[in-house]
């Protein structure tokens, strides 16, 4: 891989190229792109620990062990060649990490990057989220400040200002790359947390009579298929409900505008539009599968804590008119697990239920967790 998301960045990729060509020519272009953003906590997930930390009692988990790209651009950010990146990349790489060195020190003197120690040293929050933490949070947002003075896009004053005319606006400058100021999308987070915490693990969802109802599956942070889809099956609304079946981010090179359209809708219409948490909605994933670089590098750590948050209150399932159940992953296996002799221990090799839960025992379900992938 070469980059946090493990996609090779375009400027890499100006001619065919085999995959070795990709990870010995691309490396150097890839730590290129990346180490600008440092400053803004884009790699910073990745730094190497000496021992990951284990899963917290209350659920959360924190980080795996770095991916190798993750740690090269670290090392390189401190001074330190990476012996794999050099592996990889031979001369072509140390010329390479030499010329970010002296572009980034160029910039440093101007005064564009600024590294920080508290944003190199970020690890993933661990501890559950209380009320008044949260509404320290919501008093820090609100003193951000405000968007630049060209910004033509919506602004967020509470879930009252979610109208159609916010949600077409914001689909419109994400669809030239602009984005909500980091103000507007912090309150829209924490409310959004606020909304979820008041479900339940089982949701339930009633389709209007005469009408239809609409289930999404795995968005994957690609923002031009989720607004093809949009066009095709029209916006969320009281006589239009949708089920967005988990998976919203990771993997795509969108999933921060992916996200916040979802949470638009979600504030627009709660009753309407309803979320199951899916195995990307989770603390481990997101950092592995790009999400987490992603936040830190269009906004900042802070924002990408509270995403976690908001994904540990999402239902795990909804149930439509009472006959229908929607859920992302498929019912609980055994516990513990059972695997035939000989078989991998990968979960669809294990031997299935016996018995089928029943809707009161997955109401009990304590979504508020962390699972490691």
């Amino acid at each position: 891989p070469v980059s946090s998301s493990g996609r090779i960045p375009k400027m890499a990729m100006s001619k065919p190229a085999t995959r070795r060509d990709h990870c010995c020519r691309a490396a150097p272009l890839a730590l290129a792109a990346l180490l600008p953003n440092v400053g803004k906590s884009l790699m910073p997930a990745f730094a190497p620990t000496s021992q990951p930390p284990r899963m917290h009692a209350t659920g959360a988990a924190s980080s795996t062990a770095a991916p190798a790209t993750g740690v090269a651009a670290a090392g390189a950010a401190r001074g330190g060649v990476a012996p794999s990146l050099l592996a990889c990349g031979g001369v072509a790489a140390a010329a390479g990490i030499a010329a970010v060195r002296r572009r980034q020190q160029q910039r440093s003197q101007r005064g564009i990057i600024a590294v920080k120690a508290e944003e190199v040293l970020w690890q993933p929050r661990l501890e559950d989220w209380s009320a008044g933490e949260l509404e320290a949070e919501r008093d820090r947002a609100v003193s951000m400040e405000g968007p630049a003075a060209d910004y033509k896009g919506p602004r967020y004053e509470g879930p009252a200002s979610v109208t159609a005319e916010f949600i077409n606006s914001l689909i419109s400058i994400q669809e030239q790359g602009v984005l909500m100021p980091k103000r507007d999308a912090y309150l829209m987070v924490l409310d959004v947390i606020s909304s979820l915490r008041k479900e339940s693990t089982v949701g339930d969802v009633s389709i209007p009579q005469g009408q239809h109802l609409t289930v999404v599956g795995d968005l994957h942070g690609q923002y031009w298929d989720f607004m093809n889809l949009l066009k095709l099956a029209g916006l969320p609304s009281p006589d239009a409900p949708f089920v967005f079946n988990g998976d919203f981010v990771d993997r795509g090179s969108w999933s921060v505008e992916v996200i916040m359209t979802i949470f638009a809708f979600k504030l627009k219409d709660p009753a309407h539009v309803f979320l199951n948490r899916g195995n990307h909605e989770m603390l481990e994933t997101n950092i592995l599968y790009g999400f987490c670089g992603e936040v830190g590098s269009k906004y900042d750590m802070g924002l990408f804590d509270l995403f976690s948050e908001a994904f540990r209150n999402l239902p795990l399932c909804h149930l439509v008119d009472k006959k229908i159940l929607i859920l992302h992953g498929g019912l609980p296996g055994p516990d513990p697990r059972i695997w035939m002799p000989g078989q991998t221990h990968d979960p669809t090799d294990a031997i299935p239920m016996m018995r089928l839960a029943d809707l009161d025992e997955i109401r009990k379900v304590d979504r508020y967790i962390e699972v490691t992938p």
